[in-house]
């Protein structure tokens, strides 16, 4: 039997507003990061999660590739556990572009001080002779679900 240890969202925009900082040409940004109670768990741990990141294209004068990273652990130097990507279309119209995306971790070693973390990065890469800005529109948001067997 299954039982569900833990759920967490980390929200950090419902896309009404550009957000700050924007993205430096190829450098890893932070844009969620859930903490997951993992108390009595069973044999096997397991942790499903889902998020959804948007930018604007409007800016782009080329193409531009977006890439999610997910991450067990406080940073980008720990356990990567799911990476994907997609290429940002340079459009002269507002085109924004939205990466869901959707992963497991299986079999995950149960945290000695009972708390599974979970960081997000998104880097954003271009050519570096344009200068382009403001680019995170939002949404901005990461789920997490950790289960583990009786």
């Amino acid at each position: 039997m299954v039982k569900t240890l833990d759920a967490r969202t980390s929200q950090g925009s419902n896309g009404q507003n550009l957000l700050t900082p924007s993205f430096t040409n190829g450098v890893p940004l932070l844009f969620a990061q859930v903490g997951l109670q993992v108390n009595n768990p069973g044999t096997v741990i397991r942790t499903l999660f889902s998020g959804i990141i948007e930018i604007t294209a409007d800016q782009l004068p080329v193409n531009g590739d977006l890439v999610i990273e997910v991450y067990r652990g406080l940073s980008n130097s720990q356990q990567l556990v799911y990476r994907a990507g997609t290429i940002v279309q340079a459009n002269p119209f507002f085109s924004p572009c939205v990466l869901s995306f959707t992963g497991a971790d299986y079999n995950v070693t149960p945290p000695g001080n009972g708390q599974l973390i979970y960081s997000v990065y998104a880097t954003f890469t271009f050519n570096p002779i344009y200068s382009v800005s403001n680019l995170r529109l939002g949404p901005e948001s990461f789920n997490a679900t950790v289960y583990s067997n009786d």
